[in-house]
């Protein structure tokens, strides 16, 4: 094998889970679970109910793929390997430890994602 690529299924591996969105999401964004079973974009009044990140943009209303604590998500880009990256109050995915860390980059494209913490 070359790559991670080939080890990996598509779609960014294991712990991927259907959810309804709750406002238009891009791909590779951190989201949080809402009470009514939605997700939407993480923000400073939900981080603490962060679920994972998106493995695919979902449109508003619409389900789509989510991958959750103790999974891969293969939709970043210029990640550093090696490196631990944070979800931000503003929706971002960054190396800052001001938010809730997610996991390490085990590529330019991939983070594996920590257990629920």
């Amino acid at each position: 094998m070359s790559n991670l690529s080939e080890l990996l299924p598509s779609g960014g591996g294991q712990n991927l889970v259907e959810f309804v969105a709750s406002g238009t999401l891009a791909k590779g964004v951190p989201v949080a679970l809402n009470s009514n079973g939605t997700v939407s974009i993480v923000t400073s009044s939900n981080i603490a109910s962060l679920i994972g990140i998106t493995a695919k943009a979902i449109a508003n209303t619409a389900t789509g793929d989510v991958n959750v604590w103790g999974g891969i998500n293969s939709a970043q880009s210029s990640l550093t390997i090696g490196t631990d990256y944070y979800a931000q109050t503003d929706g971002t995915i960054t190396t800052a430890t001001g938010g809730q860390k997610l996991g390490q980059a085990i590529s330019a494209t991939t983070i594996n994602m920590r257990n629920q913490p």
